[in-house]
């Protein structure tokens, strides 16, 4: 009895530690790597409707790591010629940047402006 119990105990607490090794809030330099990544895929996605000419801030509200992938949610601020714009959206990409996906989510009202300008729809707001 007390060795099936140490068994399921062991079981237990192996699968715990399984569970955080592989998904799991990210930790500080995750954040950090995370959000890097996030300014350049959010560049990247906007430079099609307007470029993006100063200061550029990314703030996550979410961020998530599940084996070696980072799923994010941000809003991302940038300054470009005629003035400050942002967007929101999701993100999904591997360390380093490899395999990214972003879907914009939300724009500003000079963004949103713009991508119809454009004729390039970003966000699905």
């Amino acid at each position: 009895m007390k060795r099936n119990t140490l068994t399921i105990a062991l079981i237990a607490g192996l699968g715990l530690m399984g569970t955080h090794a592989f998904a799991g809030e990210c930790d500080d330099a995750q954040q950090g790597e995370a959000g890097t990544l996030a300014a350049g895929i959010a560049k990247a996605a906007v430079s099609k409707v307007v470029p993006v000419t100063g200061k550029q801030m990314v703030n996550l509200s979410s961020c998530e790591n599940r084996a070696g992938t980072y799923i994010i949610e941000f809003k991302y601020n940038f300054l470009s010629t005629d003035g400050l714009y942002w967007v929101e959206g999701n993100a999904r990409f591997g360390a380093g940047g490899s395999s990214p996906s972003v879907k914009i989510t939300k724009a500003s009202p000079n963004m949103a402006a713009a991508e119809a300008k454009a004729g390039v729809k970003l966000a699905s707001n």
